[in-house]
């Protein structure tokens, strides 16, 4: 919960920050007493997925802006840090830039390699393996996921997929860029 709580601390003081936001403004504009944004700057308190969006929405700002937590391309299944509150909640990818996104629910068949071509410029896909285990990504850097992970790469090179041990079952996002942009991974926050 640390870890949670020094990254909503941190990206709400920033977001306020550039914004020109005082912590009453921010209060006034979201509901939330300022007392409660004091205590969530100073890594105190229980956010609750309510508060958060309460937050998120005066800012202008996704959800994932103040939980996501900066990170690599792979995201381990154990280090979502996710809150409470009526429901729960864990930011898995962010997908900046993107003028389309597919989502795709894939199987990976024990024993068989899928090899993919690069597609096409600013391509990036999204991994999230819901079973089994797989090893993906481009060519010179696969990964190995586990159920529950996370892997976002820039697919306009050479890829591949592979179950390993049984079969594996992931949902896939394909993000396409917007004409004329690249749409590199964003899974950082903010």
């Amino acid at each position: 919960m640390q870890d949670i709580l020094h990254t909503v601390a941190v990206n709400l003081r920033a977001l306020r920050a550039a914004r020109g936001m005082s912590l009453g403004a921010l209060a006034a504009a979201s509901g939330t007493g300022k007392a409660t944004l004091s205590r969530l700057e100073a890594r105190e308190g229980n956010p609750t997925v309510e508060t958060l969006y309460a937050l998120a929405d005066a800012l202008g700002v996704p959800f994932g802006a103040l939980v996501a937590a900066p990170t690599g391309r792979h995201l381990r299944a154990d280090d979502v840090p996710h809150v409470g509150g009526a429901v729960e909640a864990g930011v898995l990818t962010r997908i900046a830039g993107a003028a389309l996104v597919e989502a795709l629910d894939v199987r990976f068949p024990a024993g068989h390699v899928r090899s993919s071509q690069p597609h096409p410029d600013g391509v990036v896909e999204h991994v999230l393996l819901t079973a089994g285990r797989l090893r993906a990504g481009p060519l010179d850097a696969p990964v190995e996921l586990d159920a529950g992970d996370v892997l976002a790469f820039e697919a306009d090179v050479p890829h591949a997929y592979a179950a390993l041990g049984g079969d594996a079952q992931a949902i896939v996002l394909m993000a396409y860029p917007s004409e004329g942009s690249r749409s590199p991974a964003d899974t950082s926050g903010g």
